[in-house]
Parts: C-alpha cells; sequence; structure tokens
C-alpha cells in the first residue's frame, strides 16, 4: 500500500478495495490520499493519477511520498513539464471514504442497507437518479432519468428484498424504482389537484409505506406493495404541512409532522412552529409536541443494533436510513425510526430544535444556528445528529448537549443540501451531498488528523490569489469568502503576520504592484465591488484616494502596467485607475485572463472554450503566438510567465492547467487537479500557483 508504483499503476478498483487494511502509519496515509481523490482516480490514466497522488500527498504534509509518486514513470504523450512542490489541505478530512461526482446539483439523499449491503443515492435538479454501493464506491445499476423536472423529494425503502426508490416532484407523480435494475416499478398521484412535496418511509404491521405531504393539506399513506395508480392510500387531514419525517413510538409507527402558517405568516424571529405526531395505522393525532402526554409511552425495545425485521418473506435484515425532508424556505424535519430513544430535530431560517418524541418535550434550547440540513444518528451509544449548513461543512453535535461530538466533516466546496446515515459492515457511515454536485461518503468511527502538518486559516474557500515580494521575500497573497486577506511564505511555513480586514464580502479581485514607489496591494469583494489599497510593506491601509475611483462593475482583473494600477474589462479593454483613461489597444477576441509582462512587452491573455487562447501586444494589438489550443474545457483563468529562459503561457478550468509555448503556441503540458481551478500565475523564479477547489498549490519545473 504504501508502494508508489502500485498507486499510480494498480487497478483503482482494487486499490480501493484494499484500503480497508491499511495498517500502521505510513498504510493509513497512503489510504487517505488515495481516497482523497478516489473518484478521478477510478477513470484517469496513470499519467493523471500521478498528478493528483502526488498531490495530495503534498496537501496531507508528506513531500517525501509526493517526490516519490511524482517519480514514478508513465506512458503518456507529452510529460507535464510541473510536479508538486507544496500544497494546502484545509478541505482535507481522513475520515472521507468516497468522492462520487453527478453531473448536476445534488437535491435528496438518502441510505438503505439490504443484506449488509448499503447504496446511497441521489436525486439531482436535472431529474436524474444515482445509487452506489457504500463498501466500495461503485456505481449500482445505471442512472436514471427519474422526472421530468428537479427530484424534489427522495426516499428509500425495501421491497421484495430489493432496494428501491420513491421519488416525488412538480410533475405530480410518486415513482418507484427498482435501483438494481433502474426500473419503474410503481407509480400513483396523490390527486387530480394535488402534488407530493415531501416523502418519507415507514414499516406498517410488517410492510413498507411511503408517506407524502401533499400541497392540498393531505398527508398520504400508500403500501408499497401494492402501489398503483388506482391504490386508495390512507388520508390524514393534518393541514398545512412544512416538513415531515417517520418515526417509532411506543412500538406504534408515526409519522411527525412540522406546521406553520402560511409562509408570509411564519413568525421567522421566533421561530414559532408546531411539531405534531400521527398514527399511520389509524390516521389518529397523537397530540402536538411540547404538550406532555397524560401516561408516558412505553416503546419497544430491540431497536438498539438500528436493525428491523426484513420484507415479508423473511429474507434477511433490513438497515434502515433516516427519513428525512427539507423545506428550504422555512423548515426541515428529521427523525430516526431506529432510535433507541426518539429524536426529532427540526429547523427554521433561526433556530435549531431537539425533541424527545417520547416525552413530546423539548431537548435543552433552541440552538441559533441556520442549518441547511440534517440527519439524526447514534454514535458512541449516544443520539447524534449530522448538521450542514451552507458553507460546505457538515457538523456532528451530542444531541444531550447540542455540543461538536467530533470535529465536523470537511471537503464540500459548497452547500450540502442532503445527510444520510448508514451501518456497513459494523462501521457507521455517514453521506452527504449538495451544490458541489458530489456525493461524499464518511467513516464516522474514523480518526481525524491522518498525515502531517497543513497551511490552513481561510474560513472558506480561496477566492484570488497572488504572488509578491515583499522585503525580500516571495509570498502568497489570497482573498477568500470569508471577507479576509492572508499573507503565506511561498516556501511553505505557513501563514505571515495576521489577515487584512475590512471587507464585508468575498474578495475576489487582487493585484500587487509597486505604486509611486510603494509596494501596494489592491483588493476588492465580490458583493460591493469595494476597493481597498494597501501598503503591503506596512500592511497599513493607504488613505488619501477615494476607493470610488477604482470601484467598476464591468472590471474583470486587476493589474499593473508601467508602475500604474489598471483594470481590465471583459472585452479586454484597459482602463488606467489613477489617469482615468482607456489605454491600448482591445484586443479582437473577448475573454480577458491576464495582464502582465513578457520579455519586455505589455501582453493580455484572451481565452474560451471554442477559439483557443490568444496572447496580444497591448500597445499594438498584434497576435504575438498562433491561437493556443488542446485544451478540452472552458478556460477561467490564465498566466504568463517564463519556465527554462522560454516564454510560457498558462491556462485553468474545470479541473486542468494546461501549458504553451509562446514562441511556438505549441502545447507542453498539462497538470490534472481533483477540484476546480480557480486561479493561477507564475512566480517570478517561474513557479506555478494554483488555486484550486479551497486550496493553494506550488508547482516547480520538472527536471
Amino acid at each position: 500500500m504504501t508502494d508508489p508504483g502500485w498507486l499510480v499503476h494498480g487497478d483503482p478498483e482494487l486499490i480501493l478495495a484494499c484500503l480497508d487494511g491499511a495498517d500502521g502509519q505510513e498504510e493509513t496515509l497512503a489510504a487517505a490520499v488515495y481516497r482523497t481523490s478516489g473518484h478521478v482516480h477510478r477513470d484517469a490514466g496513470a499519467g493523471v493519477r500521478r498528478q493528483v497522488l502526488a498531490l495530495d500527498a503534498a496537501r496531507y504534509g508528506n513531500r517525501e511520498l509526493a517526490r516519490d509518486i511524482a517519480q514514478v514513470a508513465v506512458r503518456q504523450g507529452m510529460d507535464d513539464p510541473w510536479v508538486v512542490q507544496w500544497a494546502t489541505g484545509s478541505d482535507l478530512d481522513c475520515r472521507l471514504r468516497y468522492a462520487l461526482p453527478v453531473p448536476a446539483k445534488v437535491s435528496a439523499l438518502a441510505t438503505v442497507v439490504v443484506g449488509g449491503r448499503g447504496i446511497a443515492v441521489a436525486g439531482c435538479r436535472d431529474g436524474t437518479l444515482h445509487a452506489w454501493d457504500l463498501a466500495t464506491g461503485s456505481r449500482l445499476g445505471k442512472a436514471v432519468s427519474a422526472r421530468t423536472g428537479a427530484v424534489a423529494a427522495l426516499v428509500t425503502a425495501v421491497l421484495d428484498g430489493r432496494p428501491v426508490a420513491v421519488t416525488a416532484g412538480s410533475d405530480r407523480s410518486v415513482r418507484v424504482w427498482d435501483l438494481a435494475r433502474g426500473e419503474l416499478v410503481g407509480m400513483c398521484s396523490a390527486d387530480a389537484d394535488s402534488w407530493v412535496k415531501s416523502l418519507a418511509a415507514g414499516l406498517v404491521e410488517g410492510r413498507p409505506v411511503v408517506v407524502g405531504a401533499c400541497v392540498d393539506d393531505v398527508v398520504r399513506v400508500w403500501d408499497l406493495a401494492t402501489l398503483s395508480p388506482h391504490a386508495e392510500p390512507l388520508a390524514i387531514r393534518t393541514g398545512f404541512v412544512s416538513a415531515l419525517a417517520t418515526a417509532v413510538v411506543d412500538g406504534r409507527p408515526v409519522a411527525v409532522t412540522s406546521h406553520s402558517k402560511e409562509l408570509a405568516a411564519t413568525d421567522l424571529i421566533t421561530g414559532e412552529e408546531t411539531v405534531r405526531l400521527w398514527d399511520l395505522i389509524t390516521g389518529r393525532e397523537f397530540g402536538p409536541l411540547g404538550e406532555p402526554p397524560e401516561e408516558p409511552p412505553v416503546f419497544a425495545e430491540g431497536a438498539s443494533d438500528r436493525t428491523v425485521e426484513g420484507d415479508s418473506d423473511g429474507d434477511g435484515d433490513v438497515g434502515r436510513c433516516v427519513s428525512l425532508d427539507v423545506n428550504a424556505a422555512a423548515h426541515f424535519l428529521v427523525a430516526d425510526p431506529e432510535c433507541r430513544c426518539p429524536i426529532a430535530v427540526s429547523a427554521n431560517a433561526y433556530e435549531v430544535h431537539v425533541w424527545n418524541l417520547a416525552t413530546r418535550e423539548l431537548v435543552g434550547e433552541p440552538a441559533a444556528v441556520f442549518v441547511e440540513t440534517a440527519a439524526v444518528t447514534v454514535l458512541a451509544d449516544r443520539p447524534a445528529a449530522l448538521v450542514a449548513t451552507g458553507h460546505g461543512a457538515v457538523g456532528v453535535w451530542d444531541l444531550a448537549t447540542l455540543r461538536p461530538l467530533q470535529p465536523s466533516l470537511t471537503g464540500h466546496e459548497a452547500a450540502v443540501r442532503g445527510t444520510a446515515t448508514a451501518v456497513v459492515n459494523g462501521r457507521q457511515l455517514a453521506v452527504t451531498g449538495g451544490d458541489d454536485r458530489s456525493v461524499r461518503i464518511w467513516d464516522l468511527d474514523g480518526e481525524k488528523g491522518t498525515g502531517g502538518g497543513r497551511l490552513t486559516g481561510h474560513a472558506g474557500s480561496v477566492t484570488g490569489l497572488i504572488t509578491a515580494d515583499v522585503d525580500g521575500s516571495r509570498v502568497i497573497v489570497t482573498g477568500g469568502s470569508d471577507t479576509s486577506v492572508r499573507i503565506w511564505d511561498l516556501g511553505g511555513e505557513g501563514q505571515l503576520g495576521e489577515p487584512l480586514t475590512g471587507h464585508t464580502a468575498g474578495v475576489d479581485l487582487l493585484a500587487a504592484g509597486t505604486v509611486d514607489g510603494r509596494l501596494t496591494l489592491l483588493t476588492r469583494d465580490d458583493r460591493y465591488r469595494t476597493v481597498r489599497i494597501w501598503d503591503l510593506t506596512t500592511r497599513q491601509e493607504l488613505h488619501g484616494r477615494s476607493t470610488s475611483e477604482y470601484t467598476s462593475p464591468s472590471i474583470d482583473l486587476f493589474a499593473v502596467v508601467d508602475g500604474s494600477f489598471v483594470g481590465v474589462t471583459t472585452e479586454g479593454r484597459v482602463w488606467d485607475l489613477t489617469a482615468s483613461r482607456w489605454i491600448g489597444v482591445q484586443p479582437r477576441r473577448p475573454g480577458a485572463l491576464a495582464l502582465g509582462e513578457l520579455e519586455g512587452r505589455n501582453v493580455i491573455l484572451t481565452g474560451d472554450r471554442t477559439e483557443g487562447v490568444h496572447l496580444w501586444d497591448l500597445t499594438t494589438g498584434e497576435l504575438l503566438a498562433p491561437p493556443l489550443t488542446g485544451h478540452t474545457g472552458e478556460v477561467r483563468s490564465g498566466a504568463t510567465g517564463m519556465l527554462d529562459g522560454r516564454p510560457v503561457v498558462v491556462a485553468g478550468g474545470d479541473r486542468t492547467v494546461w501549458t504553451w509555448d509562446a514562441s511556438t503556441g505549441q502545447q507542453i503540458g498539462a497538470h490534472a487537479f481533483p477540484s476546480r481551478v480557480r486561479g493561477l500565475t507564475v512566480a517570478p523564479d517561474g513557479r506555478l500557483v494554483v488555486g484550486f477547489g479551497a486550496d493553494i498549490a506550488v508547482l516547480t519545473h520538472r527536471r
């Protein structure tokens, strides 16, 4: 497992299956490195695997392993000129088992366990449905085009020993899919004038049922085994339901519903809501939560192992996942039918509440935090919840104390919209999915902290970065979605001093240069277009100039030309921010990527997906090189520089950085990254600095 050649050339399916056998610190680190970008390794060639594995080893702080991997020989048409020197690992977590890419944002997520086999299911905004084996991360069956619109609600169940997914959406139908075969096995609709907005699943007298909250203020309960367009469901008139879950109270299956008045009348400040229980056999109400029952119910024993009886013919045990629905406008509600002490978690835009379904009382005080979604589980014999925010991190809470039970799960690059849990091979797993178009599987029994030291600091994504020379030292300056500007040692020694603060939104544009004899930094936020000017040597914000002179929503990037700060528009027009006038010649192609100096000339770089990347002389408008082609995706960032005495052009897009010889127009390399490239630059000594995902990598020339 520590053999770099095996990691680069071995069958990814075989390697991923072997990683659970990692023993000792070196093997555990190698397993964490491989899993970090396992979704890339499955479909990549050896050349791409070598690049990504070396990068991830550097992100874990092990430069020796990164170097050994980079030296593995591979067969490919061209040997990329870059090799990783060091990288940050701010979004790494050794508990990550798999990251599974999907074609669109994940709108709903669930898990199910059948015969010891765990399955994760994701419904996407493009109407597709995807399933994976939780133990191996391999795809189960084929992708299903589940709906004509987004999959708005999704639950899983077991029908005749087979895992099925139930989906609902704006097309008014409820559909049941065989996950292994990718086939439709049942369908119904709520009513001629209604449709299902949220779903939950459960068992009623040993038979799997699906529960749907409909827009006509009725909760309907269908028997999955007899589901058809003519099925007669149990109808419970509940009133307006903003969120739905299922649970077991006093040995009886119940629907748990969250209610508020019409959304416009809901008091979002106080978070006023009512949570109610409904018997799924009789349709009767148990009474709203917050009102203790006259006699405490007696709960069934034997649910602590999180399993229940199997299907009707007794074919094996079924581990059931959490039932979950999210109403992003106001509420979500989640409960776990298998929890020995039935717990429900509900949330609105301002508060999170934890309910004990047995006593119908609140547990502790409401937590003042905005949560996108959650799942309830049991960790270390304690009721716990996975809670996801809009920033991508997933917290692990102890529900008895409402305090963190483990460090947050980090790795998602955007809001998490779905969470679920399952027990597979004795391991407690969590599954999350969200707006970064990935489903991630986590081992909650794993340990946090595999690997060496890392450079961390930004509380969110790195949204912009540049290099500069400060007092004789080369540094990186980064802007983040957390509104801070941070300065790092380019040699990998960490952050230098405290961050620069003052912006009230994420910092997306930065430029550095000598202006009026001072080493100056220019920063702009991405919301209010506020520009700030800093003396990089003293770290003091400069005054005496109105920042309004430097603010224009049409400016896409900043640069320094002949000692003056300039702004460059999307069309490639250059505005002198000091003299307040246009300079140079606008290029004949749009899509400005960068402006810099190359071999004594001021040059501007433009590019798009279809017509290649072009290098222009700013003064004359002359095209300085043949069109630079060979990239396969959209170009989002670019830079110029010198590599071994020859001028080069570097451009990044999607998950790749391409390099061309600026004199001949020939592509001389392509370097793969595990997440989207957000920005890049060539340092004065020829090293390449790349911002990808929420991290930074420094690449040096391969010799």
